[in-house]
């Protein structure tokens, strides 16, 4: 019976009948859809959308991978799967609110390039593609969803993390002691990016190339024009690769240590650190000594804006994932 109500409100869905959507807002329908189509039992709906077991396993899968952490047990485990679960549900209701939100193809390219960039050639990301069960056009229009969803909660938290200068006096004034102003450098760089993640071959691809661009700086080649064509920070490529000026603890401790070695104007040989391959020019140095407000402002406002962001975003996901009803429980 149930395996006929999802074949009814399919077929309604797709003949655009008005009771298909009726239909398909019920749990049983998405209930006998997930086993229909191997995704196992609904395990909670929100504005439609539906979450399920397997949805639930690869995210459970996913934290414990990059926590490092074995399989937990008893109330951890179920504790992590009710949080696991609230945030999917979370996620999807944005995903649904998000939809109206317009993406620049631009900025979808430029995050689809980003992503195949990992890969050692076009054979290697069509393969992976395949092995996901994803095609390009399937792809684009996840990451679509993504940067829409991410406009949206954008939007919604925006008036709520602003920082009056009222707010940095007083957080100045309570605090001193951190803005005692350590070196400071000013840096440009030029970078390939491997993450952790970024498989063995891509690594060696991606050292022969810094190697192969510092080969030609060193024989003259013009180390800003470089950057414009080879670095793959987008945020500073265009500028020349400039990082502005930054103290040791915004930095990965092998690239600071690199670039305080360094005179103004002289520019390092490749350098590894936990975000991929970098070749530095240091620019300018400041030296340690006590910062005024004027000074410590901007350092005081981010760090403001950041907190009250992380406060923000999860109370919003709070809200999303109370919309959502869970229909079954395993845990």
């Amino acid at each position: 019976m149930r395996l006929r109500l999802a074949l009814l409100g399919l077929v309604a869905a797709i003949a655009g009948i008005g009771f298909g959507q009726l239909v398909c807002r019920s749990a049983i329908c998405h209930d006998a859809i997930g086993r229909l189509f191997g995704k196992g039992h609904l395990l909670a709906l929100g504005q439609g959308c539906g979450i399920y077991e397997t949805d639930l396993e690869r995210a459970l899968a996913e934290f414990q991978y990059v926590r490092g952490e074995d399989e937990l047990g008893g109330k951890d485990q179920a504790q992590l799967k009710r949080s696991i679960l609230s945030r999917l549900a979370a996620n999807a209701i944005a995903r649904h609110l998000a939809a109206g939100e317009k993406t620049p193809a631009s900025e979808v390219d430029r995050e689809l390039n980003v992503l195949q960039s990992q890969f050692r050639d076009g054979n290697a990301w069509k393969k992976a593609l395949r092995e996901s069960d994803l095609s390009e056009g399937s792809l684009r229009a996840m990451v679509g969803q993504e940067l829409r969803s991410r406009s949206w909660i954008a939007r919604q938290i925006a008036s709520q993390i602003e920082v009056t200068t009222q707010e940095c006096e007083q957080f100045f004034q309570d605090h001193p002691e951190p803005y005692f102003q350590p070196v400071r450098l000013r840096v440009s760089h030029l970078f390939l990016a491997a993450p952790p993640e970024t498989p063995p071959e891509i690594v060696d691809l991606k050292q022969k190339a810094i190697a192969s661009l510092s080969e030609r700086i060193r024989r003259g080649e013009n180390f800003p024009d470089l950057v414009g064509s080879a670095s793959e920070d987008e945020a500073t490529k265009t500028r020349g690769g400039d990082l502005g000026f930054f103290a040791a603890f915004r930095m990965p401790p092998d690239f600071f240590a690199a670039a305080v070695k360094m005179s103004p104007g002289q520019i390092s040989q490749p350098v590894r650190t936990s975000l991929g391959f970098h070749i530095i020019q240091t620019m300018d140095l400041k030296p340690a000594r006590q910062m005024t407000f004027d000074e410590a402002h901007a350092d005081i406002r981010a760090a403001l804006e950041l907190e009250k962001r992380r406060v923000t975003l999860q109370k919003l996901e709070v809200d999303l994932g109370a919309q959502a009803r869970i229909v079954r429980s395993f845990f």
